[in-house]
């Protein structure tokens, strides 16, 4: 084994010596033709003849948006309840959510990867040219003048929304090509996965050799590996069930698999009925102050701007839930749904 262990870590030393001997060539080799652009991907096809890479900037067809105040303080917590808020408004589909933190709101996004790359392509940008990809929303919503982007449209924006809308909508407005050339970008970025040409080629060249890597592994440790992969797979066994005070027997273990699989069910009921008090059509000065979730109920606070309206809501949320408390303080309403 000691022997078995000097191999590897001699073939180890070898590989990252050739790793480092391309990444220099490459690096050195992009380098000089790296340009620093950012483009406006909306419908036109775009140039890039001669470019190796560039920012991307989405125009407002590829992703939804939503300005929500939401019972959380940071935006890791708040992107829990984007399916929710978005459920309902926007097409079924296979979406990634994006959450900027506001003042007393958050700015949640909904947008399909798959649909962007297949459009980004039919526009003629591939992915390996891609360096960032941005939200016009994030780019323009404090942009001076509205931003005229071709001779029918313009971005135009509306309660702090960023809208593609039609020319004649647009007051004093900047052309795109002019704003594009001094446009600082902001640090709000989303990934749809591996674009960097360089990135790309050198994880190419690291998946060739780890490939031969693992091929001149195989054939010298094969043979040992045979004698002892049954004493090493049952010494792993032991060590994983003790680390982790697991069960030792298979029924024990589907035993706790059940009952994860039960916990898992619940907290999707939890988010599916969470989602369906988001639906409700809060007016002009109403908004959740608190909200709390249990495996049988949901308690909320809510503000009303409209005395008068205690009844409907009232009525709404009968429709999907038995209304255990409803009671009135102030301007807030206290409520607790239960549905099960």
């Amino acid at each position: 084994m000691v022997i078995l262990k000097r191999f590897f870590k001699s073939l180890q030393n070898i590989a990252a010596g050739f790793l480092t001997i391309l990444k220099q060539f490459y690096s050195k080799r992009f380098a000089k033709n790296y340009d620093n652009r950012v483009v406006f991907a909306d419908v036109k096809r775009i140039s890039v003849v001669g470019i190796d890479a560039f920012d991307v900037i989405l125009s407002p067809k590829y992703y939804w948006t939503k300005i929500q105040p939401l019972p959380v303080k940071y935006a890791f917590q708040a992107k829990e309840y984007a399916p929710s808020v978005f459920d309902g408004f926007i097409p079924k589909g296979d979406y990634s959510y994006k959450v900027v933190k506001q003042k007393d709101n958050f700015l949640l996004f909904a947008y399909d990867v798959k649909n962007i790359l297949e459009s980004l392509d039919s526009l003629g940008i591939k992915p390996a040219i891609i360096r960032k990809v941005y939200f016009a929303q994030n780019e323009f919503a404090n942009y001076a003048r509205d931003i005229k982007i071709d001779a029918k449209n313009a971005l135009i924006v509306r309660e702090g929304k960023v809208v593609k809308a039609p020319l004649s909508l647009a007051k004093e407005t900047a052309d795109i090509d002019d704003v594009l050339r001094t446009l600082k970008p902001s640090q709000i970025t989303i990934n749809l996965g591996k674009f960097n040409r360089i990135y790309e080629k050198q994880s190419a060249l690291k998946g060739v050799v780890y490939v031969l890597i693992f091929l001149i592994t195989v054939f010298f440790t094969e043979s040992l590996y045979l004698s002892s992969v049954s004493n090493s797979l049952e010494s792993q066994r032991a060590e994983i069930l003790e680390q982790y005070s697991l069960p030792a027997t298979d029924i024990q273990l589907n035993a706790l698999l059940k009952q994860y699989d039960k916990t898992n069910k619940e907290q999707k009921t939890i988010r599916e009925k969470i989602g369906e008090v988001f639906r409700f059509p809060l007016i002009e000065g109403e908004y959740f102050k608190n909200i709390e979730a249990a495996k049988t109920h949901i308690s909320l606070t809510l503000h009303v701007s409209d005395k008068n309206r205690y009844e409907e809501i009232k009525k709404y949320f009968q429709q999907s839930f038995a209304v255990s408390e409803f009671q009135n303080s102030g301007d807030d309403i206290k409520v607790e749904l239960r549905y099960e």
